[in-house]
């Protein structure tokens, strides 16, 4: 994920001017209430940034904010701004969430900034929407082609069903990538007050970060970047990574399911379970019965969306409500999905706004090929490194979906070297299923003055999982004190 480092002074010149071009920029923030089911604790706003940055005083959109007060206004700090993730993930939602599930994020937190939550240009509140043909998505092919005559079909679905997006969505389509989510934020951080940032990204999340620091490196007051993405590599080796990531978190899960009693899959070895549904997978698609009632999800689990929601039961080891039930709740699907309904392992039916986190990723890590050989050159190599998970990873479902789609490749990987004025915080586990701890370790190479923390564990992110290394990210964010170069934390 690579443009010419180069060019970075002239995109820091462009953004410097661009973000002031707006007009608005030093305004104060109009909150207003927000939709009701965000409960009434958070308040809502909506902030015009340019449609596209290298015309600042041209169309506008807007990016939807939230913010919950801090808890103890006598001790407060100022804004933290959070980003969830996905892509697609809508900070707003999460915010909103802390304020009626509170414990998330740690208290301390609350308690002391007012959560700023960003929904990144065309996510969650901000308007417009991406937003695509539904019924084209359900229909999408599975992102394992069998051959040559599959793969034509793979490619015209996803060009057909892009096309659906950029009727539905207009321009927005062309400029949903983070060097501009980034440039957006300073504007949210100048109408916040001017004060320097402190922001919290989660997965997909430290992208944006990334790109802000690289932007404006002398902005900000604190910045964690927890479970780091980069963006300096192809698709195809950021999908050796995180194959190698999943598959190692599945066989860690196998150890864990075979020694904890509440484990639905008892003595089996979930590695077998898994390579026996995906072979049942493969033969026909599995039934998912649940699905035919509820209509909510796919009535029948193709291998490839399988291995994606299995990855996705992985994220988290243990329950965190209200977001995951933990590996506790993977072991029991996979159970019901082998006797005969697949359904806690089918993904959602698509709405006219689900796909705005592959539009991101097609802006992104778009692969550097578009032949059926290549891909199942990808394939062979992703069941090599994972023979039990086959390679299926989020970052080789981007290769897959993203051939054909039409819509700009404007944040093309590239490499760059950041100094910024503060010493981030970089956190990343050591058996995460989705951001592989190698992603980090060369993020931590990227801005040679960051500290990277280093929890001895499994899951996705730190933050949200009580423990020494989230009492070590809020210490950070509170008092700006760093755990010791090279900490690592146990789980």
């Amino acid at each position: 994920m690579t443009r010419v480092a180069g060019l970075a002074a002239v995109v820091l010149m462009a953004a410097g001017c661009g973000s002031g071009a707006t007009g608005t920029s030093q305004q104060p923030i109009a909150w207003k209430a927000c939709p009701a089911d965000y409960g009434t604790l958070v308040q809502c706003a909506s902030i015009e940034v340019p449609l596209n940055w290298d015309t600042p005083d041209g169309q506008k959109i807007t990016v939807g904010i939230d913010r919950l007060p801090a808890g103890d206004p006598g001790r407060r700090i100022g804004a933290l701004v959070v980003n969830p993730g996905g892509p697609g993930g809508s900070g707003t939602s999460m915010v909103a969430g802390e304020s009626t599930h509170p414990g998330v994020l740690p208290d301390e937190l609350r308690q002391r900034f007012d959560l700023i939550g960003l929904d990144p240009r065309g996510i969650g509140l901000s308007r417009p929407a991406v937003r695509c043909d539904p019924d084209l998505q359900n229909k999408l092919p599975d992102i394992f082609p069998a051959d040559q005559a599959a793969f034509d079909a793979m490619v015209a679905a996803n060009r057909a069903f892009g096309q659906s997006c950029q009727r539905l969505s207009g321009a927005l389509l062309d400029h949903v990538d983070t060097v501009a989510v980034a440039r957006d934020l300073e504007v949210i951080r100048r109408r916040l007050g001017g004060t320097p940032l402190n922001y919290l990204g989660l997965s997909y999340g430290t992208e944006i970060g990334f790109e802000y620091a690289r932007l404006f490196p002398a902005d900000s007051r604190a910045l964690v970047l927890d479970g780091d993405l980069v963006h300096s590599m192809p698709p195809s080796t950021m999908h050796v990574y995180e194959a190698a990531a999943f598959e190692d978190s599945l066989g860690r899960f196998a150890d864990w399911c075979h020694t904890t009693a509440g484990c639905a899959l008892g003595s089996d070895d979930a590695r077998a379970v898994v390579r026996d549904l995906v072979t049942r997978a493969r033969q026909a698609p599995l039934p998912a019965p649940r699905c035919v009632t509820s209509k909510h999800c796919a009535p029948q689990v193709r291998p490839g969306d399988l291995l994606m929601q299995i990855q996705d039961g992985l994220l988290f080891r243990p329950a965190i409500s209200p977001i995951s039930g933990g590996w506790k709740d993977l072991a029991e699907a996979l159970d019901q999905a082998r006797k005969g309904d697949a359904g806690a392992l089918s993904p959602d039916v698509a709405t006219p706004t689900s796909a705005a986190g592959l539009a991101v990723g097609c802006a992104e890590f778009r692969p550097d090929f578009t032949t059926f050989a290549r891909l199942h050159s990808e394939e062979i190599i992703g069941s090599t490194i994972a023979p039990n998970t086959l390679g299926a990873t989020q970052s080789y479902d981007y290769i897959a979906q993203c051939q054909g789609w039409p819509a700009a490749f404007s944040n093309p990987p590239h490499t760059a070297i950041i100094h910024t004025t503060i010493t981030p915080l970089l956190v990343n586990a050591t058996h995460d299923p989705s951001t592989s701890y190698g992603w980090a370790q060369l993020m931590a190479t990227q801005i040679p003055n960051a500290d990277l923390l280093t929890r001895d564990g499994d899951g996705h992110t730190s933050t949200m999982i009580p423990g020494h290394t989230r009492d070590a990210v809020t210490r950070y964010l509170t008092d700006g004190t760093l755990p010791p170069p090279g900490t690592v934390l146990p789980d």
